[in-house]
């Protein structure tokens, strides 16, 4: 049982956007895995994890994502953001 619950974690840990999974680790990319797995259980499961279908579906659930997660995904889109500012300065 222990395995099904890891499998299930690291499946559901890159799903909010394919570009999470690609990310280096942050403060705030942790906070979203963290915050939105069970709302990927929930709501968008029926989509592999990582792909356009998954980001599509947490758009089209905003409404619906618990308070944490969508505080965690404005978190990281701000991080991301804040972060292309500085690359594109270089």
């Amino acid at each position: 049982m222990l395995k099904s619950k890891a499998a299930v974690l690291a499946l559901a840990l890159g799903v909010v956007a394919p570009v999470v999974a690609l990310a280096q680790s942050s403060p705030a990319r942790d906070a979203l895995k963290h915050a939105c797995t069970g709302d990927y259980m929930e709501l968008c499961s029926a989509y592999a994890p990582g792909g356009p279908e998954v980001e599509a579906c947490f758009r089209s659930n905003m409404k619906n994502l618990s308070p944490d997660c969508a505080t965690a995904i404005t978190a990281y889109k701000k991080e991301q953001r804040a972060t292309k500012r500085v690359s594109e300065a270089r």
